[in-house]
């Protein structure tokens, strides 16, 4: 690799997020998110370190994500959230010993048909107000009594999932809370009542959704679910650096304009830099003008348009020259949070956006 571009992974800061996990939910077990590539964070690189720091499961969105995790050989279980997306998913999911997630009526029909005479081991979705996935409260009792029938088939726990976790003082948290005891209390008997809903935001801010199993995503990565508030005001650490270089310096006089559309005029003279970076590799091309970024170690920011392999930077008022670090997000740079916020997103957006052409590599 000679461009210079590479997504630092810091071992160290996923270790400190699991202690900040463990710290905050002393009595559950560790679920960790690692879908969407560990939110863009490389998942072949994460989940080694996630391991040895003592997580418990992994949890993915589908069969496709579970089978790059299982080539790992981590030994935990593997919990597959959306469970099957078709029929013939079961009995690879259940070769393979993964938990399953069911939250409709199709998917029963599928287990029914495909895995009747196989061992299962099974969340059961309730859906507690987000009406995303997940059974109707009023459907539990046919769904269990359909389960009974499958000796083989072992209930591990009901699931749930909290819309406004991000906003900890919100009264919806509670009702969904209270929905889900409700239903854990009707079909505990039923379960081994491994129940699981909080995710990071419940983690940190809702003790009342602790159950037998948390799942944390994004605090993982050092990243804060709550807008206003980056990972570090919460105690976590950044575990992305996201990094590249100064490949070209020009100078502007007054009047002269800069890239793409021309939509940035020099009013006096100024050093700009150009830097191996663009929404090509995933950095948003509408963060753009005055965006912060550190080049050297020192605060600048973007002049003009993004383009697909570059973006420039105002070096005025900046010491570096060619080959000069760059930082264009995570540690060492601007948070990840602030770039979200700047752009009307969240940092899961961000996080997930960087391309698979950007090498990622684990640091300690």
């Amino acid at each position: 690799m000679t461009r210079p571009m590479v997504a630092e992974i810091s071992a160290t800061a996923l270790r400190h997020n699991v202690a900040v996990v463990r710290q905050r939910a002393p009595h559950a077990r560790i679920m960790a998110a690692v879908k969407a590539n560990a939110y863009g964070h490389d998942v072949t690189l994460c989940a080694p370190v996630l391991a040895e720091a003592g997580v418990d499961a992994f949890a993915v969105a589908s069969l496709e994500e579970a089978e790059t995790l299982h080539a790992l050989r981590l030994e935990r279980p593997i919990c597959i959230l959306g469970g099957p997306f078709a029929a013939e998913e079961v009995r690879n999911a259940a070769a393979r010993d993964y938990l399953l997630v069911i939250h409709e009526q199709r998917q029963l029909r599928w287990l029914e048909t495909h895995a009747a005479d196989v061992a299962l081991r099974l969340f059961v979705k309730v859906d507690t107000g987000m009406h995303r996935l997940g059974f109707a409260p009023d459907r539990l009792s046919a769904v269990f009594a359909a389960l009974r029938h499958y000796p083989r088939w072992r209930v591990l726990g009901l699931m749930s999932h909290l819309a406004r976790s991000d906003t900890p003082d919100d009264l919806f948290n509670r009702q969904q809370a209270d929905v889900f005891a409700e239903a854990m209390a009707c079909f505990d008997g039923s379960t081994a009542g491994q129940h699981s809903l909080a995710n990071s935001g419940g983690v940190l801010a809702l003790p009342f959704t602790h159950h037998r199993w948390v799942r944390p995503g994004l605090m993982l990565y050092g990243l804060s679910p709550f807008a206003g508030r980056s990972g570090s005001e919460i105690g976590l650490q950044p575990v992305l650096s996201w990094r590249s270089a100064v490949v070209a310096t020009r100078n502007l006089t007054p009047g002269d304009w800069l890239g793409y559309g021309a939509t940035w005029q020099s009013p006096a003279h100024c050093r700009v830099g150009v830097v191996a970076a663009g929404y090509g590799d995933g950095y948003p091309r509408h963060l753009g003008m005055g965006a912060p970024i550190t080049v050297a170690g020192q605060a600048a920011r973007i002049l003009g348009r993004v383009s697909m392999d570059m973006l420039s930077v105002d070096l005025t008022e900046v010491q570096a020259e060619i080959d000069a670090p760059v930082v264009l997000m995570g540690a060492g740079g601007a948070a990840v949070e602030v770039l979200a916020a700047r752009l009307g997103t969240i940092p899961y957006e961000l996080s997930c956006r960087i391309q698979a052409r950007v090498p990622r590599r684990l640091v300690p």
